[in-house]
């Protein structure tokens, strides 16, 4: 059984104090490729993208500083494995702060 890999793309137009969950992988084993967040509030703020596996939390920012008007590659290059039920969630220190888009390429054959 052979399955092509797919890319998806968990997204969230106005992150802010309230927690998002932004993607939930599926059952397989996936990547996590790219996370871009861009300020969109209009002064310098911070912004947390963690992946939650088995209920631990793994930041992959944390309170990351963004100026306005930003974008910010928030992997700096790195892959991170996913795998069911993993998710990945999205705060910042302000309402409808930020645009955060997170690429996975889903189904890797491993």
């Amino acid at each position: 059984y052979d399955m092509a890999a797919s890319f998806q793309q968990g997204l969230t137009a106005n992150a802010g104090t309230t927690e998002a969950t932004i993607y939930t992988a599926p059952v397989g084993t996936h990547l996590l490729i790219g996370v871009i967040a861009t300020n969109i509030y209009g002064s310098t703020l911070g912004v947390t993208v963690k992946l939650v596996r088995s209920a631990t939390e793994y930041y992959i920012a944390y309170d990351k500083r963004i100026d306005a008007n930003k974008t910010e590659d928030l992997l700096m290059g790195t892959k991170l494995s996913l795998t069911n039920g993993d998710l990945i969630k999205v705060s910042s220190t302000a309402d409808n702060a930020f645009t955060v888009i997170a690429t996975v390429t889903q189904d890797v054959l491993t």
